[in-house]
């Protein structure tokens, strides 16, 4: 065996030189592309998988919530409109709207609902002058928030309701409600 050949020296010629440009731009964008095509890829499929976990997250909710709009639904359907009439107007004085967020917390207090939050909100006026708007935020059963919404439905003062949002939450019921209160003059 002849060990000469290894001792050769290896010159560089342009040719070799643009043969490693040529490797070495290939390789880089070899690597490129596998970094789109891989690492890409895998934080697309984690995104998705984060968006359904979200979604199932929320079909679980609703799922939670529709034995309990079923219940409201069927007691509103077997419910005598009695207690539903609309009562007729009095507007409350203007001297003494201030006691409207204290007076729902009492009725919310009576049917076994606790108040989180209950507010009047004085800009509405530039809105409707005749009418204030009041927002709360009440916690409990289903059938406290059904008997708190009915006690709403039937005050005098109230000129219309403009919201209403019902969440579970840890066993209990929340709801919003924004409503406007007529003022008298």
């Amino acid at each position: 065996m002849d060990l000469s050949v290894l001792n050769k020296k290896l010159a560089l010629t342009p040719e070799l030189r643009t043969l490693g440009l040529r490797i070495g731009l290939g390789l880089l964008l070899l690597a490129v592309a596998g970094y789109v095509l891989v690492y890409m890829s895998l934080r697309q499929g984690e995104r998705l998988a984060s968006q359904a976990a979200e979604v199932r997250e929320r079909i679980q909710r609703q799922q939670l919530l529709m034995p309990t709009w079923a219940n409201i639904a069927a007691m509103s359907h077997n419910a005598s409109l009695g207690p539903v009439s609309v009562p007729p107007a009095e507007p409350v004085p203007r001297t003494r709207v201030y006691l409207m967020p204290e007076q729902l917390e009492h009725m919310a207090r009576a049917v076994g609902v606790e108040p989180l939050e209950v507010t009047l909100n004085p800009s509405s006026l530039g809105q409707d002058p005749t009418s204030i708007q009041v927002q709360g935020v009440f916690s409990g059963s289903l059938d406290g928030v059904r008997e708190l919404l009915m006690g709403i439905g039937r005050m005098p003062s109230l000129a219309r309701m403009e919201r209403v949002e019902l969440r579970a939450t840890d066993g209990r019921l929340e709801l919003f409600i924004q409503l406007r209160i007529a003022l008298a003059n």
